[in-house]
């Protein structure tokens, strides 16, 4: 049978939720589809939906501003090593250019240049993870500094943002 407009548009939104077709959703098919093809994009989705709903439970506003803030900093954070580990990762080969700065900087090998040129294109994620530890650490002491700490480490994204617009 035919299908209305409003019930079309439930059907097509939750095929995109469950990431299958609306075929298989009405039995039509057995064959189950998807969009995605590997299962990492699939948990990042979910769980990025599960956090875009998440209520505050137990805890009050400013609890719960806190942890909203926590995870803006730590996927900001994911955003710049994901762009510092794919120029980290593009710039890393064994050629003549990289062994001849190797060996002009003094770097015996090859291979220790390389691992040295990588970390130092992301060692600023280890310093954020190492930063919002002693965050949630110092939580524990002081919730006012904690939070003053995190502003001020959310503060230079922002002033990036800023510089790029």
């Amino acid at each position: 049978g035919t299908i209305d407009n409003t019930k079309k548009l439930i059907l097509e939104g939750l095929a995109d939720a469950l990431h299958v077709s609306v075929e298989w959703l009405k039995g039509e098919t057995d064959e189950f589809t998807t969009d995605i093809t590997d299962n990492r994009d699939l948990k990042i989705r979910d769980l990025m939906g599960r956090l875009a709903v998440t209520d505050q439970q137990d805890l009050n506003d400013e609890e719960y501003a806190f942890t909203k803030d926590i995870l803006i900093y730590l996927l900001t954070e994911y955003e710049s090593f994901l762009e510092s580990f794919r120029f980290a990762s593009g710039r890393i080969k064994e050629d003549k250019f990289n062994k001849s700065l190797a060996k002009a900087t003094g770097i015996e090998s090859q291979k220790e240049y390389n691992e040295i040129m990588f970390l130092r294109e992301v060692t600023h994620t280890i310093n954020a993870y190492n930063d919002i530890s002693d965050v949630i650490r110092l939580y524990t002491r002081n919730p006012k500094k904690a939070e003053e700490r995190l502003e001020n480490l959310m503060s230079f994204y922002e002033a990036a943002d800023e510089d790029e617009e």
